[in-house]
């Protein structure tokens, strides 16, 4: 199998947080131990595996998220199951593990799995075998074993939620992979490498890279996929323009504000000098509110900034 790149422009990640997550997975990479990722939803945790997997020398990687089969199946998917283990079993099944044989089975959302689950897959880690449904014979597991959660696990364990004998076991290397807002200089690569990705031109001047680099991404990479996606389809150029619209969208301003109690009218007021003062252009901040000049000048006339 012909080795998978989904991300070798990882390799283009210069914040220094992403650096020692480099390094660290280049140390590991042929050491064939445990592995555990975890970090907020859309942070490229699966990313990271698939660099581990580039890096490194193993045949093959099976990406499993443990959320996309519902439990009932989960079993039966993954481990296979001999003909007449259950009704419909009308011929026997390997299971989607053994297409990881030899290589990384990647199991992503591992804190989605029922405590029944969690327990059996903590055997089958400890013996590297397990059982087929239906069957008498253990089958081996010759896999390295990721695994992948949401930075919330170490709550989930306190909570009973997940084991922690299975937690200790699965994270004796841990790594946390920090959000977007917390490594700023990821995100000009990174949305070069979606737009290259996608086709999409990239012309972008300082106002518009200041923009990409200032909004908090909250949804992470995922966030920049989408928004790459959406400027493809409509017309395939990344410009300051629709950098600053992005920016303009949910900025920390209006973030800070929204706790606070504040009547609908001064939360207008405050907002509309706050883009006043940091954008002189009456022209630029009409077009952000979605109203007229005239309206805008109308506006700042009584909110006492004209």
């Amino acid at each position: 199998m012909e080795k998978d790149t989904i991300f070798s422009g990882i390799e283009r990640l210069r914040d220094p947080r992403s650096l020692r997550i480099k390094e660290t997975l280049k140390a590991v990479a042929d050491l064939g131990t445990t592995l555990f990722l975890f970090g907020e939803t859309g942070v490229g945790k699966d990313f990271w595996v698939h660099y581990l997997y580039h890096i490194g020398s193993l045949k093959t990687i099976l990406n499993l998220n443990c959320g996309d089969v519902p439990e009932n199946l989960l079993e039966s998917e993954w481990f296979g199951y001999k003909r007449g283990a259950f009704t419909g079993a009308d011929r026997d099944y390997d299971g989607k593990w053994r297409k990881a044989e030899g290589g990384i089975l990647f199991l992503n959302q591992i804190d989605l799995l029922s405590l029944n689950l969690q327990a059996r897959l903590l055997r089958i880690i400890d013996r590297k075998r397990y059982f087929p449904l239906g069957s008498n014979e253990e089958r081996e597991v010759n896999v390295r074993f990721v695994f992948a959660a949401d930075h919330d696990i170490e709550e989930k364990v306190r909570h009973g939620e997940f084991r922690q004998d299975l937690f200790y076991r699965i994270s004796a290397y841990a790594i946390q992979v920090p959000p977007l807002r917390e490594r700023r200089k990821d995100i000009l690569p990174l949305v070069r490498h979606f737009a290259a990705e996608k086709g999409v031109a990239v012309r972008l001047g300082p106002e518009g890279r200041k923009a990409l680099t200032g909004y908090p991404w909250r949804g992470n990479i995922r966030e920049i996929e989408n928004f790459i996606n959406g400027i493809s389809i409509r017309g395939g150029e990344l410009t300051d323009e629709q950098a600053l619209g992005l920016d303009f969208s949910t900025p920390e301003w209006l973030e800070t504000r929204r706790v606070e109690e504040m009547p609908l009218a001064e939360l207008e007021r405050e907002y509309i000098l706050y883009l006043v003062r940091r954008y002189r252009s009456r022209v630029k901040v009409a077009r952000i509110l979605g109203i007229s000049r005239k309206s805008l000048y109308n506006k700042l006339k009584k909110y006492g900034g004209h």
